[in-house]
């Protein structure tokens, strides 16, 4: 699973509404112990096979990939200079 899917299955499990809110507070985790208890807040959960797959490899994600999983700019829009499109 690429770093991109797990943040879309990470995100899917958060309410619209609440996405936002939730992007800002994973960025401020600074623990294992800390996203734990930010994901009981939100109500999400996994199956077992969903777990398995998020700890597959290196699970670290940038900002940048938090903001464009949540809606937010990418390089590939036309919202900044140096995209493309």
């Amino acid at each position: 699973m690429t770093r991109k899917e797990k943040m879309d299955l990470l995100l899917s499990k958060v309410p619209e509404a609440q996405k936002e809110a939730f992007v800002k507070e994973l960025r401020e985790t600074k623990s294992k112990e800390e996203r734990g208890k930010l994901l009981k807040k939100y109500g999400v959960s996994f199956t077992e096979e969903e777990a398995a797959a998020l700890k597959e490899h290196d699970n670290n994600i940038s900002d940048e990939e938090l903001d464009n999983a949540a809606g937010g700019c990418c390089k590939m829009c036309s919202c900044r200079p140096e995209c493309k499109i």
